[in-house]
């Protein structure tokens, strides 16, 4: 027997139109997103909306999710009955988050997108990779030209490294703007080593376990040299988990190590807050590290890293996970930031402030195109 799916029809414009929109003071923003247990999925999601909300203070924020994944619910993507739903309640919609150009995400159709209504804004996407030397991981040939018209289909739109801009511009859209991963602007500190004694140590990502078992072991191998690396100076290793489903192997492979794990976004904070340094391979443990002054030392896995380090001038500092001069290297930086040396960083922040900039006048951009659109509300 077949199994049959429900077909959702997308309404054209002018019968959407006729469903009257409730007149209400508010913005209501619908906001494509990974929901997922993931931190950093949440750092990228808390920025978005933080800075939005300091242009459009009025601003209501739904969430819908950008793909199938844990902790959410159907239906998924800006398609079919969500793009009904939008039409109807959203004076706009966002799409924010990480690798949405991860194999496409969002897998939006063109004959769908041309009939959402509200204003649509991309922000903060980047590329991916399966691994550090692999172009960006886009599974059907479909797929580019589908992301070429979703992009032209924005208001405004913006990437999160110079690599992801080329991307773009390989498939003809040249008007994104480079303002980093949002996650990096939720804090503004100064680089500057505490009196801790504590160092965040950030456990690999559990997909690499499923996709490249090898990979996971060599991580895991690095993982240890740095605990010990971070023992022989007298310091506190903490085995930092983003994922729930990072912690039972973090127990498995580290019994004797404090191992750090939250499901609220604010603990998280406060623990990359205390800590001294903060080394490994998430991404975006090293990118709120970036923002709140903490000294860091990133271990590139695939584009996501080498995009980071090569757009904000770290490509000198950041390690990839297939150096095979690994252990030196992170001996030679472990040693300069404890001996207090972090001009590395402290040039980094001057870039970093210029992207600062640019990313805050795209998000001022965002919010007067959407009042623009509906003045009296807010």
């Amino acid at each position: 027997m077949g199994i049959f799916k429900k077909k959702i029809k997308v309404r054209g414009f002018d019968e959407a139109r006729s469903l009257q929109k409730i007149d209400r003071k508010s913005y209501i923003i619908h906001h494509y997103c990974p929901h997922t247990f993931n931190a950093g999925d949440h750092f990228v999601i808390r920025s978005i909306r933080q800075h939005l909300t300091r242009f459009l203070p009025g601003a209501t924020f739904i969430p819908k999710p950008c793909a199938f994944n844990r902790g959410w619910g159907k239906p998924v993507r800006l398609t079919g009955e969500n793009v009904n739903f939008s039409n109807r309640y959203a004076d706009a919609v966002i799409v924010g988050g990480s690798d949405q150009y991860n194999n496409w995400s969002l897998r939006i159709l063109p004959d769908e997108i041309s009939k959402l209504q509200p204003p649509l804004y991309f922000i903060g996407l980047g590329v991916s990779s399966k691994n550090i030397d692999a172009p960006p991981h886009i599974e059907k040939k479909e797929y580019y030209e589908h992301i070429r018209l979703a992009n032209e289909a924005t208001r405004l739109s913006s990437v999160r490294d110079n690599y992801t801009r080329d991307f773009l511009i390989k498939l003809g859209y040249e008007k994104a703007v480079v303002t980093g991963c949002p996650a990096m602007y939720l804090f503004d500190a100064p680089f500057a080593l505490n009196e801790s004694d504590d160092v965040a140590i950030t456990f690999p990502f559990p997909v690499v376990r499923r996709n490249n078992r090898a990979e996971f072991d060599r991580l895991l191998e690095t993982v240890r040299l740095i605990v010990r690396l971070v023992r022989a100076r007298g310091l506190n290793p903490i085995i930092s988990c983003h994922d729930d489903r990072d912690v039972p192997l973090a127990q498995n492979y580290f019994p004797e190590e404090r191992i750090f794990f939250s499901n609220y976004v604010d603990d998280f904070f406060s623990f990359y807050q205390q800590v001294k340094l903060v080394i490994g391979s998430r991404l975006h443990a090293s990118i709120l590290a970036a923002g709140m002054g903490k000294p860091f030392i990133n271990i590139n896995l695939d584009a996501r890293g080498k995009g980071f380090s090569d757009t904000f001038g770290l490509s000198d500092w950041n390690l990839d996970i297939n150096d095979p001069r690994l252990e030196r290297h992170l001996q030679d930086r472990m040693e300069r930031l404890l001996g207090g040396d972090l001009s590395p960083l402290q040039a980094f922040y001057e870039t970093k402030n210029g992207y600062r900039r640019i990313f805050l006048k795209f998000m001022q951009d965002v919010s007067q195109d959407i009042a623009g659109r509906l003045p009296g509300k807010g």
